[in-house]
C-alpha cells in the first residue's frame, strides 16, 4: 500500500475528510451577475459542471446569478440528476435562438398531422445543419447569438446587471458577452476554459475558423475587465502574448471538485484484490483515442497469462464514430464500453476501481488545459494513472495530490509499464491509496468559486480599469472591428438583427426548481 494503513483504514480516511468541510468566509454583498453558458443543466457531460457549480456557489459570496442559455435539447447528453445543483432563487432563462435546433423545432409545430412532427423535426435540423455548414457559417449553433444577446440587454434594462459571465466552450457565448458589454458598458468577465485555437482534433482547424478564433481572442482581450483560465499555462500564454493588458487582469481559477458529489460514492466498496479495474472516464475523440490505453494493456496481459480474467479496462464515456465502429467490432473480453453514465453513476463506478484513468494529449491544447474530471478523480479513494504531459499543469497536479502514475500518453512502452505496475501491486497489496488531502483541498468547489467570486468583485468594484490605456478603443474603431470581423457568429447573426425584440422566437424558464 506504500504505508501499514489497510485499505479498509484509507477509506475510512477518505470519508472523515469528505465530510470534513473546510471553512471558507462568507461574502454578504456583491451584486447581480448574469452567467452566459451555451449548456446548462440538465444538460450532461463534463463541460457542465462550470456554470452549474458557479451557479451554486457564487451566491454564498453575494452574487445575485442568472443564467442565460440554450433552450433545446439537441445535445450528446442528458443528466437529470444535475438540475439539484441549481439553487432555489437562481433564475434559468432558456432563450430559443436561430440555431437549426430552434427553428426545425418551430416549424415541425406548423405540421397539423399528429405523429408526424417528430420526423419532420428530425429531417429538417439534419437538413438545416447540413446547410449551415456548407454555406461556410461554422459552428450552426453560433445562431443563437444575436437573439440572446437581445434578449440580456432587455433584462439589464429590467434590472441592471453589475458584471456579465461568458463561460466557454462553447466559444460564441463570448461573444454574446461582447455585444452587452458594449451597448451597456458593464464590466465583463470572460471564463476561457479551453483554448480557442485548439489542435485537439486529428488534423488542424480550418484555415477560416482558426482566424475566426484568434479575431474573438483578440476581442477578448481588447474588452473584457477580466480574462480568467483553468490552466496557469494558458493565462501565462495570454500575459506574453498581450502586454498592452495589465498582468493581474488575467488570471487562473481551476476547476474543482464537490464534496455533495462525492458523498454519492461513501458506500462504495473497492473491488478485491482478485480483480484489477481500470476506469477510463470521459469523452474520447481525435487525440483522445481508446487505442493508446487498449494497446498497452493488450501486451501486458500477453506477458501475464496468469491475469486472465482478473484485469479489466472500463470506458465510461463517449466515443467518436470511428473509434465506437473499431472497438465495436474487434473489443477485447476485458474491455467494456459503458457509454455516457449520470455523474453520479460516473463517480460511484471509479470510487470502487482499483484504478482511474486521465488522458491528455501531447499538444498546445492539452499543454494549456486541464480536464475538469482531474479535479474529481483526486478526490476519490482510488489510484489514478494520468497519460499526460510529464511536465504540464495536470502532472504537476496529480503529483503534489499522491497516490498517482504520470506518463505520457503517447508513449506506448511506458505506458504499458505503468499499466504492469499498477497490476502486480494491486495485487500484491502494495498500490498506493493515501493521497495528500491538504492538498486536494485547494480544489474544493467552495473555495474556488470564492477565488472566482474575488474575480467578479475586481472586475465590478475596480480601484483602476484592469486594461491598459493603450487598449482602448474608440467607437469608431470598436465598429470597424466588428465590421472587418466576418466570423460566422457575427455573420449568422447580423441577418436576424432587424427584426423588433417582440417577434424574436424566446422560451423562458424563469427558474428551476
Amino acid at each position: 500500500m506504500g504505508d501499514s494503513m489497510t485499505v479498509d483504514e484509507h477509506r475510512q480516511r477518505w470519508a472523515d475528510w469528505v465530510r470534513r468541510r473546510p471553512e471558507i468566509a462568507a461574502q454578504t454583498c456583491a451584486g447581480r451577475a448574469l452567467l452566459i453558458s451555451y449548456i446548462f443543466p440538465p444538460i450532461g457531460g463534463s463541460a457542465v459542471q462550470r456554470p452549474a457549480k458557479l451557479a451554486k456557489y457564487l451566491p454564498r459570496y453575494g452574487w445575485d446569478v442568472d443564467v442565460l442559455t440554450a433552450d433545446h435539447n439537441r445535445f450528446p447528453w442528458r443528466d437529470e440528476s444535475l438540475l439539484a445543483d441549481v439553487p432555489d432563487g437562481c433564475r434559468v432563462y432558456r432563450v430559443s435562438g436561430h440555431e437549426p435546433a430552434c427553428t426545425a423545432r418551430s416549424l415541425a409545430r406548423l405540421v397539423p398531422r399528429a405523429g408526424w412532427a417528430g420526423r419532420i423535426e428530425d429531417g429538417l435540423h439534419w437538413r438545416l445543419s447540413t446547410l449551415v455548414q456548407r454555406c461556410g457559417c461554422g459552428d450552426p449553433q453560433s445562431l443563437w447569438v444575436g437573439p440572446a444577446a437581445r434578449f440580456a440587454l432587455r433584462q439589464h434594462r429590467k434590472n441592471p446587471y453589475e458584471v456579465i459571465v461568458s463561460s466557454g466552450p462553447p466559444h460564441f457565448v463570448h461573444r454574446v458577452a461582447l455585444r452587452i458589454a458594449r451597448r451597456t458598458g458593464v464590466p465583463w468577465v470572460a471564463d476561457v476554459r479551453d483554448p480557442l485555437v485548439s489542435d485537439f482534433d486529428r488534423l488542424p482547424a480550418a484555415g477560416r475558423t482558426a482566424r475566426s478564433m484568434l479575431r474573438l481572442e483578440a476581442q477578448i482581450m481588447r474588452h473584457a475587465a477580466m480574462v480568467i483560465t483553468t490552466c496557469p499555462s494558458l493565462a501565462d500564454e495570454y500575459r506574453r502574448r498581450f502586454t498592452d493588458r495589465r498582468p493581474e487582469s488575467i488570471c487562473c481559477v481551476t476547476n474543482g471538485f464537490d464534496r455533495d458529489d462525492l458523498a454519492a460514492a461513501l458506500d462504495i466498496t473497492p473491488d478485491n484484490r482478485e480483480e484489477c479495474v481500470f476506469v477510463a472516464a470521459g469523452a474520447f475523440y481525435g487525440r483522445r483515442e481508446v487505442s493508446r490505453i487498449v494497446t498497452p494493456l493488450q501486451s501486458v496481459l500477453g506477458r501475464h497469462p496468469e491475469w486472465a480474467n482478473r484485469v479489466h479496462l472500463v470506458i465510461a464515456g463517449t466515443l467518436d464514430a470511428d473509434q465506437q465502429r473499431r472497438w465495436q467490432e474487434d473489443r477485447p473480453r476485458w474491455l467494456s464500453l459503458a457509454g455516457y453514465l449520470s455523474h453520479a453513476a460516473a463517480v460511484r463506478m471509479t470510487a470502487g476501481a482499483a484504478c482511474a484513468i486521465v488522458v491528455v494529449p501531447q499538444c498546445r491544447h492539452g499543454e494549456t488545459s486541464i480536464p475538469g474530471k482531474t479535479f474529481e478523480l483526486l478526490a476519490l479513494p482510488t489510484h489514478l494513472l494520468a497519460l499526460v504531459p510529464t511536465n504540464g499543469d495536470t502532472a504537476r497536479i496529480v503529483r503534489e495530490a499522491g497516490a498517482s502514475t504520470v506518463s505520457a500518453f503517447e508513449d506506448e512502452p511506458q505506458v504499458a509499464a505503468a499499466m504492469e505496475r499498477i497490476i502486480a501491486d494491486h495485487f500484491s497489496g502494495r498500490l498506493e491509496w493515501g493521497r495528500n488531502w491538504a492538498a486536494v483541498d485547494r480544489y474544493d468547489r467552495a473555495g474556488v468559486a470564492r477565488e472566482f467570486a474575488d474575480c467578479l468583485d475586481v472586475a465590478a468594484h475596480p480601484k483602476a480599469s484592469p486594461v491598459a490605456d493603450a487598449a482602448r478603443t474608440s467607437d469608431i474603431e470598436e465598429k470597424a472591428a466588428e465590421t472587418a470581423d466576418n466570423t460566422p457568429a457575427q455573420a449568422s447573426t447580423s441577418d436576424v438583427s432587424g427584426p423588433p425584440a417582440d417577434l424574436l422566437n424566446v422560451s423562458i424558464s424563469p427558474q428551476l426548481q
